[in-house]
This record gives structure tokens, C-alpha cells and sequence, in this order.
């Protein structure tokens, strides 16, 4: 008689985990200071802040950056409530935590107790969205006026605050740089206190700003850092991102990506990047076990067998049985591929623990609810599930992510697949997951590490059947492309060819002019003047040229007889001496200025290179 059990009835995820963080909701809020814990990464970096808010060192503007799910808005809640007014909840339980963590004799903790004042700090904080810089820091203004003058009088500037957060609903309203700059000296001054300034989700303005071309709001940025270490009170700033700060600006031209990179040297980064082993120990904390004797011992002895095939793989890291335990019914290999693919292709409201949590089809508690232990083999979620959870989820959301062009033509070649059989499509999703996440060295996909990675035991017959099937995608069916110098496999072709490589290669042998770059490069369509056509019924015309020499201006004809003028795109910084009403033959002629020649610039070159 064939016995099975649905691996629900015996595990579930931590409900605690289901709610992450929202220093907007959370804010002050003791309960959610309470259990939390210091890592070893985050006690470095809460070393690194006090050092410069009580010690010598002078940074005032972070960025913390990391994986989505770690910690990055717990631990910014935590040093909030940490320097909040002395009768708070939420600071004395935020003290309690940094004394056992820091040390009751240490300098930072001494610092804390004595230098701090009674009523704490002004405590700005917003939650970014995809919106001009300018409105997430008046909102962070109001909100921290709301708690740092409660209760009292409130002055001036916090009614100013709450009017200008009012009229930000007005699309009309309009706030300049200055103005904002203003506000902060005003709120410096009148506090008499430090402003920390925290933006959650930073990545969102970073990411309007590209779709915007809103430099300013960057350059605003900048201003902010520099204002920081000016007069008596100084104002820290805390921006919280899921990637790198260039990471978001991966489409703008090389001019733009230089101008990005003198804005973030403004600030210091801490990254809040975890290893393997804290990362499988997060989700091991978020998934809950039943102790039944059904459950523990064939889990026991299933992760002895893995922690001892995986030795042999010397480039993965040390993975003990009692790590893998934690993680189960996670798949070794899965459990460190998952952190991964959250940090590359992720979407801003998506988690390593939303995927634990979450009820959609593919995620985790969908394959709880699905697996069946069948006379106690254990089954596992694999790689291979979490290709169909990442398509599922985010394929409609992939357009802005870096190796886009990979990861379509892994969809591309699975879907072709299809008719293959449901192994090969499982292998070539195994694959193809991992091609995506090997530039970190440690789970490129060797043909053994493939292998284990399709079967839920270490030592079975399953082996063998998935060798061959990798013979016959590499050999027969030539899907997959086997680099034997590095025993890899890849599922897309020209995995070796350096796009950017070629491109700058390309770029750095451009001579052209501008004008005459564009006119190979990107030949202009006359203009029709439509409303004229519309209302005469008669068509009128006119021709596009590029020009940057005066005397090509002076001397100007038409290429065509029947057009009725000519409009000049003008591509160089100083105005040309004379500007002709018409052409050489008396066409009415139209000259427009062209704007950031610079951009324009690299931009054609990359144009063409491409």
C-alpha cells in the first residue's frame, strides 16, 4: 500500500516573515524594535554611523544597498528608535538591543547614553515612489515635524511643511531646489537638533529620474550630502537601495553614467549583502517544522547525504546538514540560487521572503500545498521551480533589467523545447537558471552540479538518466553548448562575445563629426505641414538637414525642387554669425538650435556601434 502526505500537514513559513518593515507604518513603534537582531554586518555598519555622529570621522550621506528581504529597513527602524526621544518605548527596547550587541563599556554605547539628547533627533523618513525628489523630501519633512514638535507648539516651519505636503497633490505646484535646501537649514535651526534623513525605496527616484531625464533631482542629492556637513547641527543622510546606485542607470548614455558616479561619491556605501550561509539561515528561520518522527529523521538523513555530495563540489561553500536541514524542503542548490535571482531580477515589491510567503502558483507555499512524501522519500523544490515561479512572476516586468537579452532567450529556447518532453524542458530550465546567476563563480553549471540538481536524492539511479539526456542536448539535439575548458554547460550562443567590449571597441574609432555621424547614421524624413495640408487640401513640404558650419548654412539649396523650405538642425554650441530667412534658391528656411551636443554625441556614436 502506497503511502503519501502532503508536506503542509508538517511544515509552514513564520508568519513574522510575512510582514516585512514599513518605517512609515512602523515608526517609533516598540513591537517592532523588539526580537530584533544585530547581525554581524549590521553591528559593523551601526559602528561605522556612530563613529561619525559622536567620533571623528566626518561621512554624513549612506547608501545601504543589498539583497531584498535582509534587514536593510529593519536595521534603519532600529537606529531611528536609537536616537528617539528618551521616554520612547521603541528607544529604550532599540538601547537594550545595542548594549548586549555593542557592549555596555563600549565608546559607541557611552556615546548613545551621554551625547544623545533627551528629546532624540529630527527624524525625517518617506518611503520613495516615482515622483520628484523634491516632493519625497518635503513629505519626509512633514512626517518627522508631526513627531519631533507633538504635543507642543508647533513653530513656523512645520506649518509651512504641512502646507507645501497639502499642495504637492497640485500638479502646477512647483518647488525649486533652493527652496528645498531652505527648508532643511530652517529645520537644522529651528530644532536646534541633528536631522537624520532616511529614504526608503530610493531606487524608485533614481529610477524616475532616468525615465525623466530629471538630473536635477540628482544633482539635488549632492546638494543634500554637501549641505550635511555645514553649520552647528548637521543633517545625515540614509538612502536605502535594492542595487547598485549605477545599476539604475544602466540605459543612460556614458556622458550621463559619469554624472551619476560624481553624485553617488557623495556617499558611502554600505552594502548589506549577506553570505550564503546568513542567507540560508534567514530562510531556516522563516520556515516552520513540525518534530514529528515522520519529518525529522528522513530530513536528518536526507541532508547528511547532501552535505556529503556537495563536499566534492569544491567551488560551492561549506554547507553543513544542519544548514540544509533549516532550509528544507528547499533543494540545496535552489537555496543558494534563490537570494541570487532575487537580487538580479527581482521587481521593488518582490522578496526572497515574498516568494516563502506568497500564494501565487509557483511560489512556495504553492508546492507545500502540491508535494506528497510517497512512502518517505522526501521530495524537494528545485531549480527548475524557481524558473517557473521568476517567469511567472516577472516576465511581464523583465523590460528594465540588466540581462534582459539572456534571460528572453532562455524563455526563448525552453518554449521551443517543449515538444521535447518534460525532462529535457526540466533540464534546459535547470540550465538555463543557473547560466543566469554564473558570474559569481560558485554555481556555474558544471555537468555534475546540473545533475544533482535534478534529483532529490545524492545517490540514485536518476544520475545516469539525466547524463544521457545531457548528451543528447549537447550532441544530437545541439540546444546546449557544452565549454569543456571550464566544464560548463550554456544554454545561449555567444555567451563568450563582450557586447560592451565591442561597442566601446567601435565607439573609440568614431571620427565623424556630429552632423555627419547623424546624417549616415540616422537620415532625416521631411516634415509635411499637416494642418496646412488638412485645412488648403494642398501638400507642402519640408526637407531636414544636420548642419555645424556656417558656410554650409550661407550657401544652402534644396535637394528637391518641389519642397516648400528646409529645416536645419543646428549642431554646434556658438549660434552661426548670420541666420538666412530662406535657402540660396528663396526657400523659406528654419534653423533649431540643438540642445546637450555632448549627450548627443555619445549617443550616436553608441547608435552606430550598435
Amino acid at each position: 500500500m502506497v503511502m503519501t502526505q502532503s508536506l503542509a500537514d508538517w511544515l509552514s513559513v513564520n508568519r513574522r516573515y510575512a510582514r516585512s518593515i514599513n518605517l512609515e507604518r512602523d515608526f517609533d513603534g516598540a513591537e517592532a524594535v523588539e526580537g530584533y537582531i544585530l547581525t554581524d554586518r549590521a553591528v559593523d555598519a551601526l559602528r561605522r554611523i556612530l563613529a561619525s555622529m559622536f567620533g571623528r570621522k566626518r561621512t554624513t550621506a549612506w547608501t545601504l544597498t543589498g539583497v531584498y528581504g535582509t534587514g536593510k529597513s529593519a536595521f534603519v527602524h532600529f537606529l531611528t528608535s536609537l536616537v528617539g526621544p528618551s521616554p520612547s518605548p521603541a528607544r529604550q527596547a532599540a538601547m537594550a538591543i545595542a548594549r548586549q550587541s555593542l557592549g555596555a563599556d563600549s565608546r559607541e554605547y557611552v556615546a548613545l547614553e551621554g551625547k544623545l539628547p533627551s528629546q532624540g533627533l529630527f527624524r525625517a523618513y518617506a518611503t520613495a515612489r516615482r515622483e520628484p525628489l523634491r516632493h519625497t523630501l518635503i513629505r519626509a519633512l512633514d512626517q518627522g515635524s508631526d513627531h519631533y514638535w507633538h504635543g507642543s507648539a508647533r513653530p513656523k516651519i512645520a506649518r509651512e511643511l504641512t502646507d507645501l505636503e497639502t499642495n504637492l497633490v497640485d500638479p502646477s505646484a512647483r518647488l525649486s531646489d533652493r527652496q528645498v535646501l531652505d527648508l532643511f537649514q530652517s529645520v537644522l535651526a529651528t530644532a536646534e537638533s541633528d536631522v537624520i534623513l532616511v529614504i526608503d525605496e530610493l531606487g524608485k527616484s533614481l529610477e524616475y529620474a532616468t525615465q525623466n531625464q530629471a538630473l536635477a533631482d540628482l544633482y539635488l542629492l549632492q546638494e543634500l550630502a554637501e549641505l550635511s556637513c555645514q553649520g552647528k547641527n548637521r543633517l545625515y543622510i540614509f538612502g536605502l537601495l535594492h542595487q547598485a546606485f549605477a545599476d539604475y542607470g544602466q540605459r543612460l548614455a556614458s556622458l550621463e553614467k559619469n554624472e551619476w558616479a560624481k553624485i553617488q561619491g557623495r556617499f558611502e556605501d554600505i552594502p548589506f549583502t549577506e553570505s550564503s550561509q546568513q542567507m540560508l539561515r534567514l530562510m531556516g528561520q522563516a520556515i516552520n517544522r513540525s518534530q514529528s518522527e515522520t519529518l525529522v529523521f528522513p530530513v536528518h538523513r536526507l541532508t547528511e547525504d547532501w552535505g556529503e555530495a556537495l563536499r566534492h563540489e569544491t567551488h560551492l561553500p561549506e554547507l553543513s546538514a544542519k544548514l540544509l536541514a533549516a532550509v528544507y524542503p528547499l533543494h540545496p542548490l535552489a537555496a543558494l540560487v534563490l537570494p541570487e535571482l532575487c537580487i538580479r531580477y527581482a521587481q521593488n515589491d518582490r522578496s526572497l521572503f515574498t516568494f516563502l510567503t506568497s500564494a501565487e502558483p509557483h511560489a512556495f507555499q504553492g508546492f507545500l500545498a502540491r508535494a506528497r512524501i510517497v512512502d518517505g522519500e522526501l521530495p524537494t523544490l528545485q531549480v527548475h521551480h524557481l524558473y517557473d515561479y521568476f517567469v511567472e512572476s516577472l516576465g511581464a516586468g523583465m523590460g528594465a533589467r540588466p540581462g534582459l537579452q539572456r534571460w528572453l532567450e532562455i524563455q526563448t529556447l525552453v518554449a521551443d523545447a517543449q515538444h521535447r518532453g518534460e525532462d529535457t524542458v526540466v533540464l534546459l530550465k535547470t540550465i538555463g537558471l543557473l547560466n543566469l546567476v554564473t558570474s559569481t563563480g560558485l554555481l556555474r553549471a558544471t555537468r555534475s552540479l546540473v545533475k544533482l540538481a535534478l534529483v532529490d536524492r545524492p545517490h540514485v539511479e536518476g544520475l545516469a538518466h539525466w547524463d544521457r539526456l545531457i548528451d543528447q542536448v549537447c550532441h544530437q539535439q545541439g540546444i546546449v553548448t557544452y565549454r569543456r575548458a571550464v566544464d560548463e554547460l550554456r544554454l545561449w550562443e555567444g555567451s563568450d562575445f563582450d557586447v560592451e567590449e565591442a561597442i566601446a571597441q567601435y565607439m573609440a574609432r568614431e571620427s565623424l563629426p556630429l552632423a555627419d555621424l547623424l546624417s549616415q547614421t540616422y537620415p532625416l524624413k521631411p516634415w509635411v505641414a499637416q494642418r496646412h495640408s488638412y485645412r488648403t487640401g494642398t501638400l507642402r513640404y519640408f526637407e531636414r538637414r544636420y548642419l555645424d558650419q556656417p558656410a554650409g548654412l550661407k550657401n544652402l539649396c534644396a535637394d528637391q525642387a518641389d519642397c516648400d523650405g528646409v529645416v536645419v538642425y543646428w549642431l554646434r554650441e556658438e549660434a552661426p554669425p548670420e541666420v538666412p530667412a530662406v535657402t540660396a534658391e528663396g526657400k523659406p528656411l528654419v534653423v533649431i538650435a540643438a540642445a546637450h551636443l555632448s549627450r548627443l554625441q555619445i549617443r550616436a556614436e553608441e547608435y552606430r556601434a550598435l
